[in-house]
């Protein structure tokens, strides 16, 4: 698919001379991620649709995706890395989230220790999409904290049913953005060693 699309967007530079090649590049990748996002959004339900809980997941991939735009964190390199741990990542949350018997208090914690986590360490830069000023770093950080706390306060207006599933994919997006911070520190001191 990448090829449909690498060809599609060369077609677009020849017929519209006036996009530079960065342009034309940026444009290769949001479409490339878009349709990478489509395709395993469309997987992804048709098998919580089979496994009977679409409901689950969409709860789970609202939250989960919000959160994720704005806080950054570890993206796997390849198309069938990110799909497989993606994957794995809702099917977690879902089946916890459907069958786990909650205590209040610990979901409390869940949240208030997801929300400081965000408020000291987002966002968090990937591989793929470096956050280059330090104004848009206060803004993602800014967006970060308000999206996590209302969608905090959210995951008590849904049905019931769904809180667990609402809370564990804002500490899933958390774990994905500490995961990612972590490997942004592995990546520095390997560097630093290497160029000592």
């Amino acid at each position: 698919m990448n090829k449909v699309i690498q060809n599609l967007v060369r077609k677009i530079g020849i017929t519209n001379p006036q996009f530079t090649e960065i342009e034309l590049k940026k444009m290769e990748y949001g479409l490339i991620c878009a349709f990478s996002d489509v395709t395993k959004f469309v997987t992804y339900f048709v098998i919580f649709y089979f496994l009977k809980l679409q409901l689950y997941f969409i709860v789970a991939a609202i939250f989960l995706s919000s959160i994720r735009l704005f806080l950054g964190g570890y993206h796997a390199e390849t198309y069938w890395g990110c799909f497989s741990l993606s994957f794995t990542i809702y099917l977690v949350i879902i089946l916890l989230g459907k069958y786990i018997v909650y205590n209040s208090i610990i979901v409390m914690m869940l949240v208030i220790i997801s929300i400081t986590l965000v408020f000291l360490f987002a966002p968090v830069d990937n591989i793929n999409k470096r956050i280059k000023s330090e104004k848009r770093r206060k803004k993602l950080k800014y967006y970060s904290i308000i999206i996590v706390f209302i969608l905090s306060r959210l995951c008590y207006l849904i049905p019931q049913q769904f809180l667990i599933t609402a809370v564990l994919s804002i500490v899933g997006a958390v774990i994905m953005m500490m995961i990612g911070l972590l490997n942004n520190l592995h990546l520095f001191k390997r560097n630093i060693n290497c160029n000592i």
